[in-house]
């Protein structure tokens, strides 16, 4: 099986941002159905039609276990074994809501990013979205994350719940038909720009 790289694909200085990372976005795993417990797949990472690496998971109701190798600046490959501890919360409308608790902090986020040997929240890599560096994805998720913080109670990275005190139903659900319009165009735009391909077993 192939890594997830050499180690020196994400630049831990001033410059580096979440777009230069790998990720793993729960809420992308859901809407394709790759949360079904026992669920044993892969996912992997391409740029420009060169594979920059991959792993494999399997999926319980309480977990994501992660398994890959690393290497540091072209050092021995070693195995990485990673429990992910996953929880949900209701939605507004009905269903449930994924999320990650990062294995570092247990801070509650919807993706973790590969900085170093494993897959951790973006506040544990400090990971900023650098306004002079901003792309298209940043832009969109900085706007995410804004519209959320206005119509949420409680917001975080680009999740919310439940609706803001005092806001009127109407004015919620206008303002929610835009935000899940927003977080959809975002997984689609992320799926793109990093090539990433998801495969079950």
């Amino acid at each position: 099986m192939g890594g997830i790289g050499s180690g020196t694909w994400c630049r831990w200085n001033t410059k580096t941002t979440t777009e230069e990372c790998k990720r793993i976005d729960i809420r992308y795993m859901k809407r394709n159905g790759l949360l079904a417990p026992g669920r044993l797949g892969s996912l992997s990472w391409t740029s420009n039609g060169e594979p920059l690496g991959d792993i494999r998971y399997r999926y319980s109701r309480n977990c994501l276990e992660l398994n890959y190798r690393y290497r540091v600046n072209g050092g021995d490959w070693q195995p990485v074994s990673q429990s992910v501890p996953i929880t949900t919360t209701p939605c507004n409308y009905g269903n449930e809501r994924h999320w990650f608790h990062c294995p570092r902090c247990n801070y509650r986020c919807a993706i973790l990013y590969s900085g170093s040997s494993h897959f951790l929240c973006r506040k544990c890599y400090k990971l900023p979205y650098n306004s002079q560096m901003q792309t298209d994805l940043d832009r969109m998720a900085s706007q995410l994350d804004g519209l959320g913080e206005r119509i949420f109670e409680h917001h975080e990275y680009g999740d919310g719940w439940p609706k803001k005190k005092g806001m009127h139903q109407k004015t919620f659900e206008r303002l929610l038909s835009r935000y899940e319009n927003l977080e959809f165009g975002l997984d689609q735009l992320t799926m793109a720009r990093f090539g990433l391909k998801l495969s079950s077993m």
